[in-house]
């Protein structure tokens, strides 16, 4: 009974991780894929949401979750529009230059609010068992509007008309510019679907963890992700997740420490980037 209950217990576990991880790591893989650069202030999104909502938690939950959506894709947009697409053709520019704004996102939450850590509250309370295992009912909410996300996302890049512009893109740059796609609206339409992701990611799982200033670090969650998947891979991006949740769930309940499972996911990448570069589901690498 017991170790129905340890695999039960890993199998939600994983789940949820997965959910997380899936979230964060799609839009951080939309914009590699589309726009060919590493947004590394992607993290900052998560981070940025969790304080708007925090900071309009005077109105109500519910305007404060939806105008701070909405302020997450602006962000997005604005961090594209100019630290981005300017660099979009310089190599590491870009990624070098995402990384300082996150640092120096960080360093100005601080400063407005301060280094301390904060919770916002959840969407819904209470528990569910499942399985035999205790489920609180914000992470079991997380876990379902995860999925419905990927799927909802899957439809839209292969059944729409601004979808398949994305893909085409993604696909060919050039060979879409030659069939009357204008690619730099198809960048932006990106960056707010990855800053809505991000912010969606802030909504569902800042609730069950506390969130600081440094919080942002939470894309290098996404990285053993992307190159597992394949970079730029949106399916890759969703696999990789849940493949690491599992695997990171599992050395989690063997060992009992937080730090083994995150050197064997690390671990795990390292031997990707050797093996097998291109990962799962990535084309392969010519740059």
């Amino acid at each position: 009974m017991g170790d129905k209950r340890i695999l039960a217990d890993i199998f939600i576990s994983g789940l949820i991780l997965g959910g997380l991880l899936a979230l964060l790591s799609l839009g951080f893989a939309l914009i590699r894929g589309v726009a060919r650069v590493f947004n590394l202030a992607h993290g900052s999104l998560f981070m940025l949401c969790a304080y708007y909502i925090y900071s309009l938690l005077f109105l109500g939950l519910w305007p404060a979750i939806i105008i701070s959506s909405i302020l997450t894709i602006i962000t997005g947009i604005l961090i594209f529009q100019f630290f981005i697409h300017p660099l979009r053709k310089k190599g590491v520019g870009a990624a070098v230059v995402t990384l300082s704004l996150a640092m120096f996102i960080e360093a100005l939450v601080k400063l407005i609010v301060g280094p301390g850590s904060l919770s916002i509250p959840y969407v819904i309370t209470g528990k569910t068992t499942i399985l035999g295992v205790p489920v609180v009912n914000q992470k079991l909410l997380s876990l379902i509007v995860s999925i419905v996300i990927v799927v909802i996302l899957a439809l839209f890049i292969n059944r729409t008309r601004i979808g398949k512009s994305i893909k085409a893109v993604a696909q060919n740059m050039d060979v879409a510019k030659l069939v009357g796609i204008n690619t730099r609206n198809t960048f932006m339409i990106s960056m707010g679907i990855a800053a809505l992701l991000a912010g969606l990611a802030a909504v569902l799982f800042a609730p069950v963890y506390l969130v600081s200033p440094g919080s942002w670090t939470i894309l290098y969650r996404s990285f053993p992700v992307i190159i597992l998947g394949g970079i730029g891979s949106l399916k890759g991006a969703v696999i990789g997740a849940f493949i690491l949740a599992f695997t990171e769930t599992i050395v989690q309940f063997t060992f009992q420490t937080g730090y083994i499972p995150k050197i064997v996911t690390f671990a795990v990448m390292i031997a990707i980037i050797f093996i097998r570069p291109q990962g799962l589901f990535g084309k392969k690498i010519d740059e």
